[in-house]
């Protein structure tokens, strides 16, 4: 292995970062058949002094979303493959019934996510196996057997042994100084030992990513934290251990701690303090690390008042007391060792994955536990290879931790490390989907927003968006419109006003703030030929005339379903969804375009405002109010039209995402409060509703329209999802070859609504559906809510296509009860269009 004092002067690829996500890059990149490759750190390989050095190395396979779970998984087969991981199990206890019921939903969670073999446990079978703790004081445990240690520097050196035997070079001891940039693209990296010339760079330097970013003015928001791990002397119920772990490890999530077998000692690892948060440019150096005593710069001086008193916000217990009730013998022992040891958090506690768009060939790997390291590397070696993420050689969705999900403000300072904060802070906590944060609000505003606000809008935060998702003032019209009550935990932040609203716009009028929804303005002579050739259906129509259309990668996987409005010879305005659409959409379509001056790509997600209204009085509020004629036959269903409203300019399109007849209407931002006044005062004689997204969520799920992100992914193709009537093979496009395989292959799984039998049941995502009485999993839950129209609970799911058939029966599990369910034709809700096109 290559430590010598001579390093290459050029290379294909540089990895910065010889930690286990550089290691698997490194490994898997050699794998896939990629040659020329270095890998350098600053440290000695391998045990290099970052997070890798000095984690504990816990691998809890369940994870919060299907990706974090998948890498979780891939990486324990990994390491186990390269006798790199201890196989001893995991256990989560419960202290609280809130818990209780959430491990109940996360075992499920992980059936539906690969983890086959989850098990709950009582406290008695929790101490069978772990015998030290107190079962008194837990309810339960959720128990994964294949869960473990990884031996994370063994599986670092592991892999790039195996990726040297391919020709991969490994400097330690190599700082990198500074990276060459010129004409948009990477050219070198600067070290303290030379240049090394590069068609293309991989960051996978964890903690110190943020440094990396300032040297190319590229904004990573990401903040490096502090935590404590500390281990015990002998305690008794260990006595006469012979290996290092014989336990399965233990989490205490409802005190922030996490436990593990050290032989005859016991380690604990505590978030249970206030967050510590480090400044990557205060990360000590060899100086002050020998000063210290420190071993790795990725260690902090152990601060004792963290462990022995109460600084987390939000416990009311120290760490010790917390760590000594579920362990008494604990309360007498001493602690031999005791670290601060730095890892980080992004704003949204997700990885950083992807290349950067400002810069070609510039790749990170970022904010990546050992947990998920090889995985993680896995999918971005296939990225950088293939120019398709994907782990193990299947389709994956990295939306959740692409670079390029994050909104302008994510770069500030202030943002970062508040939000960063706040995920350390709540990272074993038990938080609701629905709880927003806190800080950080009220950065984006629509134009409607005071006017909401007076009318009572649940805001939630969606890309620094406040974005309604209902109004108390409608809790008034529970008089008139039935709302069934909900369970304990899916009525948790929600109001009967999103059911009421769900009928309002079915036999009234609702008005929605559409602004959010982003418009991708693409113009020009050449954008026919740009969007025809991103697109998978026909755009090349009438102007006035609107497409649905998909837009998909290489793989044929789903990256956006758009709706586009050709709104001149010359200019087409596509319409996508909010949140991290904004970024992530109009990135892809830039990045295709042609670099002569033939197409402009302009993404209005701040200059443009929008309203929806939908319903059966929806021509009756608007006809009065438009300079244009709102007849079935002027201005038919799929079509678009810039006119005025009053006195504000507005583009109009003919269409629903509520399923009723409707209009969008975008103008200025700057014309946004006075549209929002004229619709409602014009509304007011035909009862229009303010509805939130809430209600348009379950309105569309009852019509059978996808919502990207959740049951239309990277991970799907659009004959999987059901939207295969918006593939014209007649035209080209990128990921058609892909499509065109799955036509004549066929496909082996499609999403189908399914209907709950017992009226009033409600489901959440992320549970299993079930052959009735079996125990194996056809699916899981992509997207749930309440069909108020219809009076069912509904779940939309991807099963086997032998199982999609409609009257199929299945069973839902979901808090450990199993839910009847029937697979059912689409749409649920008025099949014919009567109520759509009239």
């Amino acid at each position: 292995m290559s430590t010598g004092t001579t390093i290459p002067d050029s290379a294909g690829t540089v990895i910065v970062g010889a930690g286990c996500v550089g290691c698997s890059a490194a490994y898997h990149l050699a794998a896939l058949g990629r040659e020329d490759v270095v890998v350098v750190d600053q440290g000695p390989l391998f045990e290099t002094g970052g997070s890798t050095s000095h984690a504990p190395g816990l691998v809890f396979q369940t994870g919060g979303n299907k990706l974090m779970t998948r890498m979780a998984s891939y990486t324990r087969e990994l390491y186990e493959d390269l006798e790199s991981f201890r196989t001893c199990g995991g256990i989560e206890v419960a202290y609280t019934e809130d818990r209780w019921e959430f491990l109940k939903r996360k075992r499920e969670r992980g059936q539906s996510y690969g983890i086959e073999d989850g098990e709950l446990l009582s406290p008695a079978e929790v101490a069978d196996r772990v015998p030290q703790i107190d079962e008194s004081v837990i309810r339960g445990g959720y128990y994964v057997p294949t869960d473990g240690k990884a031996h994370a520097v063994d599986a670092s050196a592991a892999m790039a042994e195996r990726a040297r035997a391919a020709g991969v070079e490994f400097y330690g001891e190599t700082t990198v100084t500074d990276l060459a940039v010129e004409g948009g693209e990477i050219r070198a990296v600067d070290t303290d030992r030379g240049r090394i010339a590069a068609d293309e760079v991989l960051l996978a330097t964890n903690i110190w990513g943020p440094l990396f970013g300032d040297m190319v003015d590229i904004d990573v928001p990401l903040v490096p934290c502090a935590h404590q791990y500390l281990v015990s002397d002998d305690l008794p119920e260990l006595a006469g251990a012979s290996g290092e772990i014989e336990q399965p490890l233990l989490r205490h999530q409802d005190r922030s701690l996490y436990f593990r077998q050290h032989g005859e000692r016991y380690g604990i690892g505590s978030y249970n303090h206030e967050p510590l948060l480090v400044d990557p440019a205060d990360i000590y150096g060899p100086d002050k690390l020998e000063d210290l005593g420190l071993e790795y710069p990725s260690l902090r001086e152990f601060t004792s008042e963290h462990f022995y008193e109460n600084t987390h916000p939000d416990h009311e217990q120290t760490a010790y007391d917390a760590a000594c009730e579920l362990v008494p013998s604990l309360r007498d022992a001493e602690f031999e060792s005791g670290i601060n040891g730095m890892f980080c958090f992004t704003p949204d506690g997700m990885p950083i994955l992807g290349p950067t768009e400002e810069i070609d060939g510039l790749w990170w790997a970022l904010a990546i536990w050992v947990t998920q390291s090889g995985g993680a590397g896995n999918i971005v070696a296939h990225w950088m290879e293939d120019g398709v993420p994907r782990l193990d050689g299947e389709r994956v969705d990295p939306t959740g931790a692409h670079i390029s999900r994050f909104q302008p403000h994510a770069g500030s300072r202030e943002y970062t490390q508040g939000r960063g904060a706040q995920q350390y802070q709540e990272v074993y906590q038990l938080i609701h989907p629905r709880e927003q944060p806190e800080g950080q609000r009220g950065l984006r505003r629509s134009p409607f927003y005071r006017r909401q606000d007076e009318l009572g809008a649940e805001f939630y935060d969606s890309g620094g968006w406040e974005t309604p998702q209902w109004y108390e003032t409608n809790e008034a019209l529970l008089e008139e419109y039935d709302v069934p009550d909900r369970p304990d935990w899916l009525e948790r932040g929600w109001s009967k006003a999103h059911g009421v609203e769900h009928q309002a716009v079915r036999d009234r009028v609702g008005m929605v703030d559409m602004t959010t929804y982003t418009g991708i303005e693409v113009t020009g002579e050449g954008a026919t030929d740009l969007l025809q050739g991103l697109l998978t259906n026909d755009v090349d129509v009438s102007p006035g005339r609107i497409r649905y259309a998909a837009m998909c990668n290489e793989d044929g996987g789903v990256l956006a379903d758009v709706t586009v409005a050709r709104l001149a010879e010359d200019r087409y305005t596509v319409f996508t969804g909010g949140g991290n659409s904004a970024t992530l959409h109009s990135r892809w379509i830039r990045e295709h375009a042609p670099d002569d001056g033939s197409v402009s790509v302009r993404t209005r997600d701040s200059d443009m405002c929008g309203i929806g209204v939908f319903g059966p009085e929806a021509r009756n509020v608007l006809s009065s109010l438009v300079e244009t004629d709102l007849s079935n036959d002027a201005f038919p269903f799929y079509t678009a039209e810039e006119t005025y409203l009053e006195g504000v300019p507005v583009t109009m399109l003919r269409l629903s995402y509520a399923g009723e007849l409707g209009w969008e209407l975008y103008a200025p931002t700057e014309y946004g409060a006075r549209l929002w006044e004229l619709i409602e005062d014009a509304g007011e004689e035909h009862g229009i509703v303010p509805i939130g997204w809430a209600a348009l969520d379950s309105t569309s799920m009852e019509k059978g329209y996808r919502l990207w992100g959740t049951d239309v992914t990277p991970e799907y193709d659009p004959y999987e999802a059901g939207i295969g009537f918006a593939v014209d093979l007649e035209t080209d496009f990128v990921g058609k070859d892909a499509l065109l395989e799955a036509r004549e292959n066929g496909i082996d799984r499609e999403l189908v609504p399914i209907t709950l039998d017992e009226r009033g049941a409600i489901v959440d995502t992320g549970h299993p559906v079930l052959e009735p009485g079996g125990d194996d999993a056809l699916g899981y839950v992509t997207r749930a809510d309440y069909g108020y129209s219809i009076d069912a609970g509904i779940a939309y799911a991807y099963l086997p296509t032998n199982d999609a058939e409609p009257g199929r029966e299945v069973e839902i599990s979901y808090e450990n009860e199993r839910h009847a369910a029937t697979v059912r034709d689409e749409p649920l809700f008025d099949p014919d269009r009567e109520k759509l096109i009239r």
